[in-house]
């Protein structure tokens, strides 16, 4: 069952992006690109490739959003996967660290989004790149606030199986050390 989920899923997501890539595509074909419908709506009203350009905005959208919820979905299943395989990891601990991963999606997807509209935000006139900077900024302080969450959940998830790590390491070099001074002792 586990395995037939994932495999619809990922089919989904790749079908989704190759969807995202004809529309993109086509409207490229059709010389529509999304600057020209910001410059064109608010000034000369709607035209026919204006609404075409608009409705295919939002079933871009649509779809991008259908990604990002398969590709969360699929962060959980192989986490859980993952974290269950993990020695001296306590499961218990298991929703914070998939909480954790669902975070660092998001700065990806952050980062990709504020990539995408910067070159939108900036084409409005006088205050466009007043914004674009204002849009950078505040993508990169929300991507830092997530990382530094992640990283703190994920190191206090993993701070048992690493102390567990380090004692056996420790534990290895003793029974080293004990043993070459048995051979020193013997000669």
């Amino acid at each position: 069952m586990l395995r037939e989920d994932v495999e619809r899923r990922v089919l989904r997501v790749l079908i989704n992006i190759g969807l995202i890539f004809l529309v993109t595509l086509t409207l490229g074909f059709l010389n529509i690109s999304f600057p020209s419908i910001t410059a064109i709506v608010p000034s000369g009203g709607f035209t026919l490739a204006a609404a075409v350009a608009l409705i295919a905005v939002i079933i871009l959208f649509f779809i991008a959003l259908r990604i990002i919820l398969d590709l969360i979905r699929l962060i959980d299943m192989a986490s859980e996967t993952i974290l269950k395989r993990i020695p001296g990891f306590n499961p218990a601990k298991s929703p914070s660290i998939i909480r954790a991963l669902k975070e660092l999606l998001a700065i990806f997807i952050v980062a990709i989004a504020a990539s995408i509209s910067s070159p939108l935000i900036s084409s409005v006139p006088e205050v466009g790149g007043w914004l674009s900077i204002a849009l950078s900024i505040a993508a990169f302080a929300f991507s830092l606030v997530l990382a530094y969450d992640a990283g703190r959940t994920i190191y206090a998830a993993f701070e048992s199986s690493i102390q567990l790590l380090i004692d056996r390491i420790i534990m290895h070099s003793n029974d080293g050390e004990e043993k070459d001074k048995e051979s020193i002792r013997e000669q």
